[in-house]
C-alpha cells in the first residue's frame, strides 16, 4: 500500500512540475511573441457594403437555411467555419459540400486546425476525392510553438455565388441544435446577408485561404444588387479592435448593450471605456452565459462583475442553456453582429471578423429580438454571488492566472 501511495505521489509531483515548466514556456514564448509582433497584422477595414439582411437564433432554422442555400448555389461556395464536430449534423454538411462538389461547382472548405481536431481522416479524404478543395486554417508551428497554438483563425464565413453570406457566433455540430443534453438548449446569433455587401467577407475569405493554402483561389464575381442595410466588414488579427470598441463606447449617447458568452474584458482601455460610458450617465448592460461550454470562464468573469456593481454596469446571466452570440448594441445606430467574444482570447490572441450594421431601420426591426434574450436571465448581484460554494471560490482564483487565455 505504501508502495502505491508513495507512485502516486511521485506521479503527481511529476506530472504537477512539468505543468509548471511548460505554462512557464510558454509564457516567456508569449512575451517575445507579443513584443515581436508574431502572428500580429493590421485590422482590414473594408468598403461600405449594402445588403439585404436577417438574422438566426437558432441552430434547427439556421441549419435549414444555410443547406437550403449551399443546395441551391448555381456558381461556387466558399466556407470557412471555426470547428466541426463528428456527428450526423456534421455529417449532412459534409455529404452536401461534397454533393455540390459533384455537381461542377466549385467548393472551398476550411476549418481551423485545432477546432477541426474532430474531423476525421477519412472524412477528409472523402472530401478531397470529391473535389472539395479543403485546407486548414492557422496550423500550429515549431516556430513559436506556444503562440501559433494560441493564434486561431476564430472566424465564421460563408460566402455562396456571390451574392449570400454569413457571419456570426454558429459552428457545425449537434450541440448548435440543443442536442447536446449536457449543454442543453444553445441559443447564438448568426447574421445572413444577400447582396454585394458580401464583397469584404468574400476577400476576407480569400485572404486567410491565400495564407493558409498553396491552391490557387480566386475572388467570386460580386453581385451588383444593392441591400436595404448599411454595414461593414473589419477584420482582426489583435490589433485594431481595442481602438475599434473604445471609439465606439465613447461615442454612445444613451445605451450599450453587450451579448457575448464570455465575459472576461481583459483589456484595460477597453474595460475602462465601458466604466466612463457607464459613470457618464450611459445605461451599459451585459448579457453573458452564466453555465458556460468552456473549462474555468464563468469563475474567471466574476471579479469583472464586482467591478461592473461599483459602476452601475448591470450584469446578467444566461440562464436558458448556453448563450453563444457575439453582439455588441450602441443606441440604435449601430450593432455589431460578428465572431469577437467579449474575452480575453478575442482581444488578444484570436483572429476575428465583425460586421457593424447602420441601419436604423433594421436595428430597430431586430432589437425586440435580441432584448428578449433578458427574458431567460437572472441578474447577477452581490447577494447571488456571495451564495457561491468554495469550489467555485477556489475556481476563481485559479481562473485569474489564467484569464489571460480564456
Amino acid at each position: 500500500m505504501r508502495k502505491i501511495l508513495k507512485f502516486i505521489t511521485i506521479s503527481l509531483v511529476t506530472i504537477i512540475s512539468l505543468l509548471v515548466i511548460l505554462f512557464a514556456l510558454n509564457e516567456i514564448e508569449m512575451h517575445f511573441a507579443k513584443k515581436n509582433n508574431i502572428y500580429t497584422e493590421k485590422p482590414i477595414v473594408y468598403p461600405i457594403g449594402h445588403s439585404d439582411l436577417s438574422i438566426h437564433t437558432d441552430g434547427k432554422k439556421f441549419y435549414r437555411q444555410l443547406f437550403d442555400d449551399i443546395k441551391n448555389a448555381k456558381k461556387e461556395v466558399h466556407i470557412y467555419f471555426f470547428s466541426v464536430s463528428n456527428d450526423k449534423i456534421s455529417h449532412q454538411f459534409l455529404d452536401i459540400l461534397k454533393e455540390k462538389s459533384d455537381e461542377g461547382i466549385p467548393v472551398y472548405y476550411a476549418v481551423d486546425r485545432l477546432g477541426g481536431i474532430l474531423l476525421e481522416r477519412k472524412e477528409k479524404k472523402a472530401l478531397i476525392d470529391h473535389g472539395v478543395h479543403f485546407t486548414y486554417f492557422n496550423k500550429p508551428k515549431l516556430s513559436y510553438f506556444f503562440a501559433s497554438i494560441n493564434n486561431r483563425n476564430h472566424r465564421r464565413m460563408t460566402i455562396i455565388d456571390g451574392e449570400i453570406g454569413y457571419i456570426g457566433g454558429f459552428n457545425i455540430g449537434k450541440k448548435y441544435i440543443s442536442e447536446n443534453k449536457k449543454l442543453r438548449h444553445w441559443e447564438d446569433v448568426q447574421l445572413r446577408l444577400a447582396g454585394s455587401g458580401v464583397y469584404g467577407l468574400e476577400k476576407q475569405f480569400v485572404h486567410d485561404w491565400r495564407k493558409n493554402s498553396n491552391q490557387k483561389i480566386a475572388v467570386m464575381p460580386i453581385s451588383q444588387k444593392i441591400g436595404e442595410s448599411e454595414h461593414r466588414f473589419i477584420s482582426y488579427t489583435k490589433l485594431g479592435i481595442e481602438e475599434d470598441y473604445v471609439k465606439l463606447f465613447q461615442q454612445a449617447k444613451k445605451s450599450i448593450t453587450v451579448f457575448s458568452p464570455y465575459f472576461i474584458p481583459n483589456n484595460k482601455r477597453i474595460w475602462d471605456a465601458l466604466i466612463d460610458a457607464s459613470n457618464r450617465g450611459i445605461d451599459v448592460k451585459i448579457l453573458y452565459s452564466h453555465k458556460s461550454d468552456a473549462l474555468l470562464v464563468e469563475q474567471a468573469a466574476i471579479p469583472y462583475i464586482k467591478q461592473a456593481w461599483k459602476n452601475d454596469i448591470k450584469v446578467y446571466g444566461y440562464k436558458h442553456g448556453i448563450f453563444h452570440g457575439k453582439v455588441l448594441k450602441i443606441d440604435s445606430s449601430v450593432l455589431m453582429i460578428g465572431t469577437t467574444n467579449f474575452d480575453s482570447r478575442s482581444f488578444h490572441l484570436t483572429n476575428e471578423l465583425n460586421c457593424y450594421i447602420y441601419d436604423r431601420k433594421f436595428i430597430k426591426k431586430v432589437e425586440p429580438v435580441l432584448l428578449n434574450e433578458f427574458n431567460h436571465t437572472i441578474e447577477i448581484t452581490p447577494e447571488y454571488l456571495k451564495k457561491l460554494t468554495w469550489k467555485d471560490r477556489m475556481k476563481e482564483k485559479v481562473a485569474k492566472i489564467f484569464e489571460y487565455y480564456l
